[in-house]
């Protein structure tokens, strides 16, 4: 709790309003971390630790891990630079050999019934799954037993829904990563890292011979991936706001992915140095093919304008919010 409090009362009083082009790491550590880190206190790892970790899993810490709910009034920027300060270039070590299927191939049959996917496996978006479909009588639920059970590496927690299509299982990670696993033993075909951490539901389309998964993260980034493969097909930034974030599992419909927006910024503006608030809900429909832009609609036609101070003199807008 000593520690929690003593980051939180640093971070409460972060600017926002004036960001210079350039944000330097160091300077964020020192008047937002020091404080803490620089403490001989056992519970907390002092900036001697620190500066022996990747900047990527730093960062990850920040991101949405033990560190997030202290985090959350920096942006995006700030992290990356108190991270890369800190850190050591060098990524996070690749998951040991013995985590990946002996035979790595996917081959998808989009027509098996043995299928979960996006967020409801039909379009009512009821989430039920018939009796065929599950090939789970009633009677067989009581005598389940553990198969396989599947961690993910440097994360304290897991939100994001699998899809299952035919026999393999794909799901994002709170690191950001995709896995596609055999469902017959949970061993690893391939995997993707984005941007930021993936918690909606992935969605299944075919795309050609192929199939497309389409996802997005809570940086605001948009994918296209090659099921078969891993391989990124295209990526495309939904929302220039930097507290852009994408949760909502997206649905397909003749050729075109829609996509809804929401954001981060309700958290900025415990920071009454943040001029609050500026991002707008949205949805935004996608050619799947090759990421290009149908169209674009805001749940909020009108533009944020200035609408008065707060008690510290930071300027205040609206309309805005209306996440999705």
């Amino acid at each position: 709790m000593r520690s929690l409090l003593c980051v939180w009362v640093s971070l409460w009083f972060l600017a926002g309003s004036a960001l210079a082009q350039q944000v330097s790491g160091e300077t964020i550590y020192r008047e937002r971390c020091a404080s803490c880190h620089e403490l001989a206190d056992p519970r907390i790892p002092p900036r001697q630790a620190l500066q022996k970790m990747p900047a990527a899993r730093i960062l990850k810490t920040l991101d949405f891990g033990a560190m997030m709910s202290i985090a959350y009034p920096l942006r995006r920027t700030e992290r990356e630079a108190v991270a890369g300060y800190l850190g050591v270039p060098d990524r996070d070590a690749a998951p040991q050999a013995t985590a990946f299927c002996a035979d790595r191939s996917v081959k998808l049959d989009s027509r098996t019934n043995s299928q979960w996917n996006g967020w409801s496996p039909t379009t009512a978006n009821t989430r039920f799954q018939s009796a065929d479909a599950a090939g789970l009588p009633p009677d067989r639920l009581s005598r389940l037993k553990l198969k396989w059970a599947f961690g993910f590496d440097g994360d304290i927690s897991a939100f994001a829904q699998p899809t299952i299509l035919g026999g393999y299982l794909f799901v994002g990670s709170a690191g950001g990563v995709i896995h596609a696993l055999s469902v017959e033993n949970g061993c690893t075909k391939w995997l993707f890292q984005a941007e930021g951490p993936v918690r909606s539901a992935i969605l299944a389309v075919p795309l050609g011979q192929r199939h497309a998964l389409l996802f997005g993260d809570q940086n605001g980034w948009f994918y296209a991936l090659e099921a078969e493969t891993g391989r990124l097909l295209w990526k495309k930034k939904i929302e220039d706001h930097e507290a852009a974030r994408l949760t909502a599992a997206p649905v397909a419909f003749n050729g075109n992915v829609f996509v809804p927006a929401a954001s981060w910024e309700e958290t900025r503006a415990l920071n009454p140095e943040y001029p609050c608030c500026t991002f707008r809900g949205s949805v935004t429909a996608l050619r799947i093919r090759d990421g290009s832009l149908v169209w674009k609609t805001y749940m909020i036609p009108e533009k944020p304008k200035q609408t008065g101070k707060n008690r510290v003199g930071t300027s205040m807008f609206g309309p805005s919010g209306a996440g999705i």
